[in-house]
């Protein structure tokens, strides 16, 4: 689990329910909550995309034309390091070498006069791989028909237009040798379908005749179109994949897997022999020799930009999270400063973090234990916690009967966040204010700064070895030179700990 060490972990809830570490939250200034990444609380767009080894920008179209991979970078096949250009004094050539563990594409052939043709004739032999033709074939076909089949039911039916059109002749049904053309017409027909049992239904609801067999003849009518339809598109795409068709000699799998075995039987260098992942890189070919295995361009790496689904359906932008366009903006190496994100609204500048000070410890009272927790306000501002014990519904969807014992409801003021280096420069009284003011809450251990130590009283039982309790904090910012909370700040949300309870 995200947030835990050694059993021990932390998690807030979202107004949805979900419980996630305060890191894995955002926070929407529109709505005034914390937001998780559940699809229902919030959604993600892809901003941008970049090659972790150029560090450049890919236009999307480009990003899928080069399907989302580096267009000019490749990966060992050996380290998975970035490939370098050489150039060989000997063959005249330039080849790709690894500056890592010194592998070469010498022994592949990738040899070319130049760089750029050396990367073109890369690029070029994944795309003439006859498995990558074959794959292209059946998803252009399969989407063609799946695109045949909703349109026809989903499809609104015909207008008198359209009617006209296809009774004057327009659409040569049949007439024409053409997938996409063919599969137009059958869509025609299929609306033809769809509207006499629109009329069939119509006339079933004012009372017509014989209802029952009309829609019998329409669904085999229907069904009759769906065949035809299969008859004319699946020798089209036979013939489409028999140029791809290996020789026959290579279609018996049990003799390829003979041969497979034999040769690796005899290898008595296992270095030699690819590796899964090595196959995987490439899974098209799966390549068993290590000197046939290609290199590989990387995949590309995405900015992301988060939306409050909320904040959405308000009307607003609704944005938690946007990157920067460039995949260097905000690099320390950089002359001119910036940020790596032009907005970034996270939970844990905008809620108290809650902290183990200590793990929970047994009590000399029968089944009683306590906790030291560590409260910390990121906020420019002061601000007031109260703690109250969770809902009595989710106490009992506890798989333990433990129970967070708050008896004093009194509001605990922190201080505002403060740079650690400024503040021990000027030393003052002033942080320790909050320690010595009269009738503090009593859970209160210890107070500085922007800091707050609470011992908690848990009820559990005798033998549990591991915990799971439970408060509802709530805050809301304090102004310390009026002494008043700030209207319309107020900010409530669970925390559930898990821990293990210490002899």
């Amino acid at each position: 689990m995200e947030g835990e060490f050694d059993g021990a972990g932390i998690r807030y809830g979202c107004k949805c329910g979900h419980l996630a570490p305060v890191g894995s939250l955002f926070f929407s200034e529109m709505c005034h909550k914390p937001v998780c990444r559940l699809p229902r609380c919030s959604v993600e767009e892809f901003e941008s995309y970049y090659c972790g080894f150029l560090l450049v920008n890919m236009p999307s179209k480009e990003a899928s034309m080069y399907q989302n991979r580096s267009s000019r970078c490749f990966s060992c096949v050996d380290c998975g390091s970035v490939l370098s250009t050489a150039f060989h004094d000997a063959l005249q050539r330039y080849f790709f070498v690894c500056s890592h563990c010194r592998w070469d594409s010498i022994g592949l052939g990738l040899l070319e006069e130049d760089p750029d043709t050396l990367v073109m004739s890369a690029v070029a032999r994944e795309r003439e791989s006859a498995q990558e033709d074959i794959f292209h074939t059946l998803l252009s076909h399969y989407s063609t028909v799946t695109a045949t089949r909703s349109s026809c039911s989903n499809s609104s039916f015909p207008t008198a237009a359209r009617a006209m059109r296809t009774s004057s002749g327009s659409f040569a049904r049949g007439r024409t040798t053409s997938l996409q053309s063919l599969a137009d017409s059958m869509k025609e027909l299929q609306r033809d379908q769809q509207m006499k049992k629109y009329r069939l239904q119509r006339m079933a609801e004012m009372g017509g005749w014989k209802y029952d067999q009309a829609i019998e003849k329409v669904e085999q009518k229907e069904q009759w179109l769906l065949d035809q339809g299969k008859e004319h598109q699946w020798p089209e795409l036979k013939a489409q994949l028999e140029r791809f068709a290996p020789p026959p000699e290579v279609l018996d799998p049990a003799t390829a897997n003979d041969e497979l075995v034999a040769k690796i039987a005899h290898q008595s260098k296992m270095g030699e022999v690819s590796t899964l992942q090595q196959r995987l890189i490439n899974p098209l070919e799966q390549a068993r020799d290590v000197s046939r295995v290609f290199p590989s361009r990387p995949l590309l790496r995405v900015k992301r930009t988060w939306r409050c689904v909320e904040s959405i359906e308000r009307g607003s932008a609704g944005i938690l999270v946007k990157p920067q366009i460039s995949p260097m903006s905000g690099d320390s190496s950089l002359p001119v400063p910036a940020s790596w994100f032009k907005k970034a609204n996270l939970a844990v500048h905008y809620m108290p973090i809650v902290t183990f000070q200590k793990l929970p410890y047994r009590t000399d009272v029968a089944g009683g234990v306590e906790c030291i927790l560590l409260i910390e306000n990121p906020l420019d501002d002061a601000i007031q916690l109260v703690l109250h014990p969770l809902s009595v519904d989710s106490e009992e969807d506890r798989p333990e009967q433990t129970k967070v014992l708050v008896d004093d409801f009194t509001a605990i003021t922190v201080g505002p966040y403060e740079d650690p280096n400024i503040a021990d420069a000027f030393v003052s009284d002033a942080s320790a204010a909050h320690m010595d003011q009269e009738g503090r809450n009593a859970m209160v251990v210890h107070s500085t700064r922007n800091l707050v130590q609470i011992k908690l009283p848990i009820q559990a039982l005798a033998n549990a070895r591991s915990i799971t309790f439970g408060f509802q904090l709530e805050m809301v910012k304090f102004d310390e030179e009026s002494q008043q909370v700030v209207e319309n700040s107020t900010l409530s949300f669970p925390v559930e700990l898990v821990a293990r309870v210490e002899p």
